[in-house]
């Protein structure tokens, strides 16, 4: 199975992703030689609220996107690429309001939600939010919690949050030091204790730290836990979410605690 990456900013000039659509096809370029062939737009949801562009700018970008890819696969022997929308949504205390008024964006049209917490102090909504979305019958997919401070000193915190329903995504970036040795070390960590559902790139442009590229991260994760379980996270997982469906979640632990 083609790897499927849920966390992209690879639309042009809607986040501080790439500027014109000629980086974008590098991007996705770059990504298809590697292994991935559906890639998630997600732009930063503040950045469109602020910006002039309206969800709507996003389903055009990405139809502009996958419009160029298949005339760039039939031209130039390379992989073809699916472009799929939804939103890096900012985590804040009116999110589940967000939701109600429909100005929230899901992946793939899904009941799966990415949300991006802050790097820093936790807010203390935070679990409030995450049982009222759990309520609204959406899962929260976190991104990157193993950048946030607080989860590195308290990943007991985080557990919690698996425990009630939540989806954990990991940078590719964290896996392989692009964020410190710390950060990189939660990851393993997090993958490790089996409460990691997904890794995705991140990407930002075509080079580290968040680059398309996912096959060295794919690497550590499979001498870490084992190639069927790093397929889990890279492949099986994603495209689950993607189709609307849950992650194995008892099955990768099991799995993981074997190759241990």
């Amino acid at each position: 199975m083609p790897r499927v990456d849920i966390h992209t900013h690879i639309l042009p000039g809607l986040d501080d992703g790439p500027l014109t659509l000629e980086q974008s096809l590098l991007m996705a370029r770059a990504a298809g030689l590697d292994g991935t062939t559906t890639i998630v737009a997600t732009p930063h949801s503040r950045d469109i609220e602020v910006e002039r562009y309206s969800p709507s700018k996003v389903n055009e970008l990405a139809d502009l996107l996958n419009t160029s890819l298949r005339s760039d696969s039939s031209r130039k022997n390379i992989p073809t690429i699916k472009i799929l929308t939804g939103r890096c949504n900012h985590l804040t205390s009116s999110l589940p309001d967000l939701i109600d008024a429909g100005k929230a964006t899901t992946l793939n049209r899904t009941r799966f939600l990415l949300i991006e917490p802050p790097f820093g102090r936790l807010p203390f909504f935070l679990e409030d939010v995450i049982g009222r979305l759990l309520t609204q019958r959406l899962v929260p997919v976190l991104a990157h919690p193993e950048r946030n401070i607080e989860f590195q000193r308290k990943p007991k915190r985080l557990q919690r949050l698996v425990e009630e329903g939540t989806v954990i995504q990991i940078a590719a970036g964290s896996l392989t030091g692009q964020f410190g040795d710390e950060t990189r070390k939660t990851a393993e960590r997090f993958i490790l204790d089996g409460i990691a559902h997904v890794v995705a790139s991140e990407m930002h442009s075509n080079k580290p730290p968040r680059s398309p590229i996912l096959s060295d991260s794919f690497d550590i994760a499979e001498k870490l836990i084992g190639e069927e379980s790093a397929v889990d996270l890279f492949e099986t997982n994603p495209a689950m979410l993607l189709e609307g469906r849950l992650p194995q979640q008892d099955q990768v632990k099991t799995e993981q605690i074997r190759h241990r």
